[in-house]
């Protein structure tokens, strides 16, 4: 079981500066610059260069449109793609001029090389970094004299919409390079947040003016016909778009301008994605010369978006996300102080100096590639990822090959590993056809569960309970209503009915007529137990089983199955490896434990058993000391028809198998499901006659698998001819 994240700050937040303290610091970090051989914080050691994956056949120029078979059909918050930070910055220089009303103008003004080497986060113009797969743009335009530029802070870049000189020259601006980039690709679909910065006292009308000719370079025309208005959504598919003819989203972070063509900053959500820094300067001064700070800051990135992408969105299910895999700056202005002392004297490169966020953000990209291809290689994160906004989306060099962390991005679109024990449910429908998987959530916010053992049960509405054994060892317990949605994970009481945490190696559930459920389980002492979940939801409690072994039952395995008389049919693998059936009564009563003959054999000996009602028997499948799928009918009268090995998948006279599980109908049919020897999830159906289909592959795995690679498996059939499945991913 995943345990929940620590709480983080909701979205981004811009770092505090003192202008006025930086001179002092400045001037105290040159004349204590570290010993010879000592070397300064921001001495780190490079990140190897991993190695180049299947990624690199990815178009970057047009990769939604070379995607949009696997894409297509998935909300635009789903699909996994680069976004760009402070997408304009790139063309800032210490001599592009200033933004008065930038949050650090104060320092931008006084120390403009500092303040454009922190300011600079990109290498590459707008059109060069949608060329290399970015398809979020963090765009921040500036008013000053009548004209509107990029920018950042304070530094300011290159002027951005076109500008008319009193004299009728006309100077061109980046947006007209954008505008023609989005015509010749429109199965692309770009998503630009605006941030504006002005006078204050015509700060809305600024921003208006400024959305207005976004909006008239990008939206393809009169009436704006590319951009995406209000019947559109986050929740929208790409083909959705695509229909409606849009291809841009326009995002007004003020919000207040009214146009159906933008977009809100509520549509956006960062879920405290973005690591800042609040610290006074003297308390920064020590840490700079402290070994391994940089190190300490890219851990600190890394490590909030394990956090952030271990849990559920919650209430930002419906947005956009943005993940701020990005360096916050202020921890490193004195450190830049520095670099920009050295360059002065010669002792380092003044192009480093120049440009020292982009130098920061290189040896995060070129660390951050290595989470993508190792901890955020799987479902469990690239379900929960959507816009993953980084710095420098042109790199080409430290570590980070031209395009490489952009197609490794957007290649987690294709799943291409799940994580090992997660839970995934899926459905087979009354026409055979089977529904897509759907991972499910874990407990306490967690993004997903994880577990071992599992067991359903149907509940007589139309839902099922399930029961699984989390990561941590203890059985929990879940609902899924009928209607889809979850209960919520909890945890079921130790056995002695009062410490929570019941730690188990084997579990089952069944349901009963009435409404109640019974369990058995094998506890981690070695003896199976019994409880019963009522209708109303209460609990009976853990009881030992009685038994044969000095009163008690030990067990490696045991199943479950309530029969339409209210009694309990249970069988288990005991501890000497045998196959021992019993029955509880209705009246609670348990009948003495009896071995089942093998074949040819005095006792059935295995690896795995399940057990189910089909009308007024129970049948057994169980995985034999063969390593093949055997199946026993339990009679009315509690005699025994015989084992007998139904066939393989059409090129095996037997179904090889690690693991099987069954559910039968009142009608005396039963869905049967296996792990094949391959380690992929089978199923087939036995019917009322005796006849069986043969073993087919489910056929829902994630990414479009034909198969679903599984660890454990589970199945509960309904009346209707439907069955649900919770299968635990290899």
């Amino acid at each position: 079981m995943r345990t929940p994240p620590s709480p983080t700050r909701p979205g981004p937040r811009r770092p505090r500066r003192r202008a006025a303290s930086l001179a002092a610091a400045t001037a105290l970090l040159v004349l204590a610059s570290p010993a010879a051989g000592t070397g300064p914080a921001w001495a780190v050691e490079a990140t190897a260069a991993p190695a180049r994956s299947a990624a690199s056949e990815l178009a970057l120029g047009s990769w939604m449109e070379q995607l949009r078979g696997t894409v297509g059909d998935r909300p635009l918050n789903r699909i996994v793609m680069p976004g760009s930070h402070d997408s304009g910055s790139w063309s800032i220089t210490k001599n592009s001029g200033l933004c008065p009303y930038g949050e650090s103008a104060d320092v931008a003004r006084k120390w403009p090389a500092l303040a454009s080497s922190m300011s600079r986060t990109q290498s590459g113009s707008l059109t060069r970094q949608l060329d290399a797969g970015a398809r979020y743009f963090d765009l921040r335009l500036c008013k000053v004299d009548g004209a509107w530029y990029t920018y950042h802070g304070g530094p300011r870049g290159g002027l951005f919409f076109d500008r008319t000189a009193p004299d009728g020259t006309v100077t061109r601006g980046e947006a007209g390079e954008i505008a023609a980039w989005i015509a010749r690709h429109p199965k692309e679909l770009v998503t630009v947040k605006l941030i504006t910065a002005g006078p204050p006292e015509t700060a809305r009308s600024d921003n208006q003016e400024a959305l207005t000719l976004l909006a008239g370079a990008l939206g393809g025309g009169a009436g704006h016909p590319a951009l995406a208005d209000d019947t559109l959504a986050p929740t929208s598919t790409y083909n959705q778009f695509m229909a409606a003819g849009k291809h841009v989203v326009l995002i007004d972070v003020r919000g207040d301008s009214g146009y159906r063509w933008t977009w809100r900053q509520s549509s956006l959500a960062y879920r405290g994605s973005y690591v800042g820094v609040d610290k006074d300067w003297q308390d920064i001064l020590k840490e700079v010369f402290l070994p391994g700070t940089r190190q300490r800051n890219y851990d600190a990135v890394k490590r909030r978006g394990d956090e952030v992408l271990g849990r559920a969105p919650g209430a930002d299910a419906d947005k956009l996300f943005v993940l701020q895999s990005i360096i916050d700056p202020t921890h490193s202005i004195p450190d830049a102080a520095v670099l920009q002392a050295l360059a002065v004297l010669r002792v380092l490169s003044p192009n480093t100096a120049d440009n020292y966020l982009l130098h920061l953000s290189r040896e995060l990209n070129s660390q951050m590639l290595g989470k993508f291809r190792q901890d955020w290689n799987h479902a469990n994160v690239t379900d929960n990822m959507n816009i993953v906004m980084t710095d420098d989306i042109n790199q080409d060099g430290d570590g980070v090959g031209a395009g490489e962390l952009q197609r490794e991005i957007i290649s987690r679109n294709l799943q291409v590993k799940t994580t090992p024990n997660t839970y995934y449910h899926g459905a087979r429908l009354q026409n055979g056809d089977w529904a897509p998987v759907t991972a499910l959530g874990g407990a306490g916010g967690s993004f997903r569960f994880a577990g071992g053992r599992q067991a359903v049960a149907p509940t007589a509405d139309g839902g099922m309970q399930v029961l699984g054994i989390g990561l941590d060892g203890n059985i929990w317990h879940t609902i899924r209503r009928a209607d889809g949605s979850w209960q919520g994970w909890n945890v079921l009481p130790a056995a002695d009915n009062t410490t929570v945490g019941f730690k188990a190696a084997d579990v089952s559930i069944t349901a009963m007529p009435g409404g109640d459920a019974q369990l058995v389980a094998v506890g981690r002492d070695g003896l199976a137990y019994h409880n019963i979940r009522y209708a109303d939801g209460g609990w009976q409690g853990w009881s030992a089983m009685p038994g044969q072994d000095k009163g008690l039952v030990r067990a490696s395995r045991a199943a479950a199955s309530g029969m339409p008389d209210g009694s309990t049919r249970v069988v288990v693998f005991g501890a000497d490896g045998a196959m021992r059936l019993t029955t509880r009564a209705a009246d609670g009563s348990w009948r003495p434990w009896t071995k089942v003959p093998g074949v040819g054999a005095p006792e059935f000996a295995g690896h795995d058993l399940a057990i189910a009602a089909a009308g007024p028997q129970a049948q057994i499948v169980a995985v034999g000391l063969d390593g093949n799928v055997w199946h026993n009918v339990i009679r009315a009268d509690g005699s025994l028809q015989g084992w007998g090995a139904p066939a393989g998948t059409g090129t095996t006279s037997a179904m090889a198998a690690q693991a099987v599980a069954i559910a039968g109908s009142p009608a005396g049919e039963s869905r049967i499901l296996a792990i094949g020897a391959d380690g992929t999830a089978h199923h087939t159906v036995r019917r009322a006659d005796g006849t069986w289909d043969l073993f087919r592959p489910v056929p829902v795995g994630p990414g479009g698998r034909s198969a679903f690679a599984a660890g454990t498996i589970s199945v509960a059939a309904y009346p209707d001819g439907t069955t649900q499945t919770l299968i635990g991913a290899r």
